[in-house]
């Protein structure tokens, strides 16, 4: 997987000038996210010029851009909205949208699959469903298995336009505090990536903020947000809570 989301990256490089440097400011910030979270793996700040001198395991790709895999467990319970009034659940999030998708049929896919059709396909019906659009998200955690990956996902998740998410990650605006913060639990990056219950824990981080319940790392006045899980690049699933 490291070799085939450097691929991926390098993709997107050749087509819009995406730098190493701008790939590894996605790993200085969740590693930055993860020290305001006691969950998380690795809660340590790694700077730039250690982001970029770690060992190099499949290029553009250094260790420290790669992500953790960790033991962990996450869980959501699940009613009706009817149900949460009989039981008085002043703190049940909504689901505006819940979408999961597989890879259509593409030439390239026996040889080398497309990182980045299944993500656009499951958001754009998630939006549908939701009666929302990008710009109505207050945060959003996606899955950022490498670095590579979430620079991807910024324009697969319509967070910004083609060729454009190299430019939004300089501008702080996928930081906490910035328009749209990304991953603000560390992401996989740094909270780690316990593989089958990864999902989940992106769905739990995004309820946590909608209560008002994250702590040092509160996005502010967080009401939507979205979780995203990629399965082996081949299945994705999109959702959309709302403070209900």
């Amino acid at each position: 997987m490291p070799a085939v989301f450097a691929e991926a990256g390098m993709v997107h490089a050749a087509a819009y000038g995406t730098t190493i440097e701008q790939f590894a400011q996605v790993a200085v910030k969740n590693h930055h996210h993860a020290t305001m979270n006691p969950k998380a793996a690795y809660r340590k700040e790694t700077p730039l010029e250690e982001v970029l001198a770690s060992e190099m395991i499949a290029w553009p790709l250094t260790k420290l851009m790669c992500s953790a895999n960790v033991d962990g467990a996450a869980a959501l319970v699940l009613v009706s909205e009817k149900k949460a009034r009989e039981l008085g659940m002043s703190r049940a999030v909504r689901i505006r949208a819940s979408m999961l998708t597989s890879d259509p049929y593409e030439l390239r896919n026996p040889v080398m699959f497309d990182a980045n059709s299944v993500t656009r396909l499951a958001a754009a019906k998630a939006y549908e469903m939701a009666g929302l659009g990008p710009k109505d998200l207050d945060l959003v955690e996606l899955h950022d298995c490498f670095a590579t990956a979430e620079i991807l996902h910024y324009e697969n998740l319509g967070l910004c336009g083609e060729g454009e998410a190299g430019r939004l990650i300089d501008s702080g605006a996928t930081a906490l505090g910035g328009r749209i913060p990304v991953n603000v639990s560390g992401g996989l990056l740094s909270k780690g990536h316990p593989i089958g219950a990864t999902g989940v824990a992106n769905m739990v981080e995004i309820v946590e903020h909608l209560r008002g319940e994250a702590g040092a790392r509160q996005v502010a006045g967080a009401r939507i947000g979205l979780s995203h899980v990629l399965g082996f690049g081949a299945a994705a699933g999109v959702h959309i809570l709302e403070s209900a």
